[in-house]
């Protein structure tokens, strides 16, 4: 069944191009939003059947040229491209996006004006670039090196079927270079359009909100299962965020980064006493494991121990803060003398007044 309601049973080739015949079969009287549909009609049957039927690059070109050369483009091009615009902005499905960016290269490659029309295109650029700048698996790109002749990706490459996103990404650089050919693009549509801080923010949140999840986790009573697997006790075995980081080691740095600007600029609110707590909590699981230790760059830790000493003057008894100074100066590449150790002297009466950091800094002499 399509998103139409309409249950299709197609058993072999030859079914698939007669539905596909009779789909672009239009009769005189339809209205204009029946046009509309059918075209999303047309869409849709490939999008569903394209890994079964629509393999092959000439396949692929064929079901193009049969939509381009019906009634619906011959007498309604222009609606029909915005329609087709309009769902590539919107849409997210990638198999329906497969099915759109390779109509619309299609009918860009035979009349360029429509790639012309900087208006029509402008909101849909970042889109592509956001499918470019997608991290695929390197080894994906050897045996998938640009797809057929036609510049139209391929379904396999050497017998390996070849994921969703990589096909996406070649057809968004396909889009893109005709693009450029014939447009003359802004400053502002050549830059990256990065995404809301706000939402990094939130993400960032999620992530250290499931870590503590992990470590509460560990602490629980464990089945003979599970126990089983965590003889070693090492963090990393149990607690996924960590496994994660430590797989992305040099990849992630942005996320460590944001960490410590949040740190930084967090406020005295309940919400950022929360949020500082849950980022003071995986900071010293970073520290503490071997994997995570070198996780930060230097200069990233010389702006965190001065917001640990910035806060020192406000601390109460319940502060977790200080128990992060040990890792953070021995298990990092903050060597004792890496950094200048007359601010912690500076600090050392403000400390002592505390029991509580009194007798942790007198634990690790």
């Amino acid at each position: 069944m399509d998103v139409f309601g309409i249950v299709y049973i197609i058993e072999n080739a030859q079914q698939f191009w007669s539905e596909l015949e009779d789909i672009l079969h239009i009769p005189s009287d339809l209205t204009l939003q029946q046009l509309d549909a059918t075209l999303r009609r047309f869409v849709s049957f490939c999008a569903c059947y394209h890994e079964q039927f629509l393999q092959d690059p000439l396949q692929l070109q064929h079901a193009c040229d049969l939509l381009l050369a019906s009634e619906l483009f011959t007498f309604h091009s222009e609606r029909m491209c915005d329609l087709l615009l309009e769902d590539a902005q919107t849409s997210t499905d990638p198999h329906y996006q497969l099915i759109l960016y390779n109509i619309l290269l299609a009918y860009g490659r035979r009349h360029s004006t429509f790639l012309r029309s900087q208006k029509k295109w402008e909101p849909l650029i970042p889109l592509l670039m956001d499918h470019v700048r997608l991290d695929l698996d390197p080894d994906m790109d050897e045996v998938y090196p640009g797809g057929s002749s036609a510049g139209v990706p391929t379904a396999t490459s050497r017998g390996i079927a070849v994921p969703i996103e990589a096909r996406l990404r070649l057809l968004s650089i396909c889009l893109l270079y005709e693009v450029c050919r014939v447009q003359k693009l802004s400053l502002h549509d050549l830059h990256p359009h990065p995404i809301d801080d706000t939402f990094n923010y939130a993400v960032i949140k999620l992530i250290i909100a499931l870590n503590e999840q992990f470590m509460v986790a560990s602490l629980q009573p464990q089945t003979p299962h599970v126990e089983a697997k965590r003889e070693s006790k090492r963090p990393e075995d149990y607690n996924r965020v960590l496994r994660i980081l430590m797989a992305r080691m040099g990849s992630s740095m942005t996320f460590g980064e944001n960490m410590i600007f949040m740190l930084n600029r967090a406020g005295r609110s309940p919400e950022d006493l929360v949020m500082q707590l849950l980022v003071l909590k995986i900071l010293y699981l970073i520290f503490t494991t071997d994997g995570t230790s070198e996780f930060f760059y230097c200069n990233d830790l010389k702006v965190l121990v001065d917001v640990f000493l910035r806060e020192i003057a406000d601390l109460d008894e319940e502060n977790e803060s200080v128990r992060h100074f040990t890792p953070l100066s021995t298990c990092t590449c903050l060597a004792p003398r890496s950094y200048d150790i007359r601010i912690f002297e500076y600090y050392i009466p403000s400390l002592a007044r505390h029991n509580s950091v009194r007798c942790h800094i007198s634990g690790h002499k």
